[in-house]
């Protein structure tokens, strides 16, 4: 089947403009079937793995999946902590992220996504100092010509670091070669209202004010399981949480949003889960141009 003209659905054929039109895509898992399948059934033309065990600092030692396209990204393991203030996981999430960023310049991928993290209650102003730390050490190192070191806003749970747009400004006026994704689900959770169609936009454009748009190079597409301003990050399926479909109608009508790679990130907990919400998305893409 072509893979620009339809995607099979339970409730019928979905039409899909021009794959190319967008970057659309999931997070993959890596289980028994193989990956390459996913994305045939999917119609995906970008993706995110974990690139081994996501709750372990052990370096992956199985080969990793190939894929038809370069726009893959690499979410670093949930035990990364570059804002820690426990030295063996600061040493441990630096080591990692350096690793990852190798892996991500051999393989031609575009760059490796890290959590803002959390002193564990040492207050925000000791998160920021071990996160920039950090980062001196992780830009020290050689070789990454092609692959990105991308940051990912935070819900605001514990000490809120990294929930803010001022946040990931002073990381970028303080190095200027990191890179930005924005997560849906943790901007609501962190206070931004993305169903009000000015504040959405408003929200946007004040990023854009003091970081170049190229430096945001993914967004995740979740809804959120908890209120706006919960500072709690659970996501949800699009259009089934506290945001609705009206946020994501407010987020795509953004011409600038429309040109990132977009990753969902939702709840995989069904075979029909990642159609179900590529499928609102779609439409939503449709009717956006």
């Amino acid at each position: 089947m072509d893979k620009n003209r339809h995607l099979s659905y339970r409730r019928g054929a979905i039409h899909i403009k021009k794959n190319t039109d967008y970057k659309l895509g999931v997070h993959l898992f890596r289980g028994d079937r193989a990956i390459f399948e996913d994305i045939k059934l999917l119609k995906i033309n970008t993706a995110q793995i974990f690139s081994g065990n996501p709750r372990s600092y052990r370096p992956n030692k199985e080969k990793l999946p190939t894929f038809p396209f370069s726009s893959i990204f690499i979410h670093a393991p949930y035990v990364v902590n570059i804002a820690s203030s426990d030295e063996k996981v600061w040493n441990l999430s630096i080591k990692k992220v350096k690793e990852e960023l190798k892996l991500a310049e051999e393989m031609e991928w575009e760059g490796v996504v890290i959590h803002a993290g959390s002193s564990k209650k040492m207050g925000k102003e000791t998160a920021i100092k071990n996160f920039l730390k950090a980062l001196e050490k992780i830009f020290e190192t050689d070789g990454f010509k092609r692959a990105k070191l991308i940051m990912e806003n935070s819900a605001g749970e514990g000490d809120g670091w990294g929930s803010t747009l001022e946040d990931l400004i002073s990381v970028y006026e303080e190095f200027p070669d990191i890179y930005f994704c924005l997560d849906t689900c943790h901007l609501f959770a962190a206070g931004y209202n993305l169903k009000n169609e000015r504040v959405c936009k408003e929200t946007f454009y004040n990023f854009f004010e003091k970081i170049p748009q190229e430096k945001l190079v993914l967004i995740h597409i979740n809804d959120s399981h908890f209120p706006l301003g919960s500072k709690r990050d659970q996501h949800a399926h699009i259009g089934k949480g506290a945001m609705g479909v009206s946020a994501f109608q407010n987020l795509l009508k953004l011409e600038e949003v429309r040109k990132i790679p977009l990753i969902l990130e939702t709840p995989k907990d069904s075979p029909m889960a990642d159609l179900y919400n590529l499928h609102i998305i779609r439409k939503i893409l449709e009717n956006s141009d």
